[in-house]
């Protein structure tokens, strides 16, 4: 197992973690235009000219993308908080003895 200053640093970048994905997450939840090139698969597309009903399918598809990014970067958020939790855990163990 970890000593307590391994523990002590993996709690503080998991914190930093769920605070980091929390926000990127909110920033894919409210279709951040800087986050456009991060979605996957976009960037092959992005010098296409398209017609007028290809450009609503393909936008709908890009709503979707950061739909998708905004619950996969919380649910990362939630792990990077279960890993703090375990490491509190430890801490406290530590402490007691």
């Amino acid at each position: 197992m970890c000593g307590p200053k391994c523990t002590c640093f993996i709690f503080l970048v998991s914190i930093w973690g769920v605070c980091f994905l929390t926000i990127v997450g909110g920033l894919f939840y409210n279709n951040s235009v800087g986050l456009l090139e991060d979605l996957p698969g976009e960037e092959a597309n992005s010098n296409i000219v398209q017609s007028e009903a290809q450009w609503e399918q393909r936008s709908d598809k890009i709503k979707d993308l950061y739909k998708q990014n905004a619950y996969n970067s919380w649910v990362a958020a939630a792990i990077h908080l279960g890993v703090a939790a375990v490491c509190l855990v430890r801490l406290t163990c530590i402490r007691i003895r």
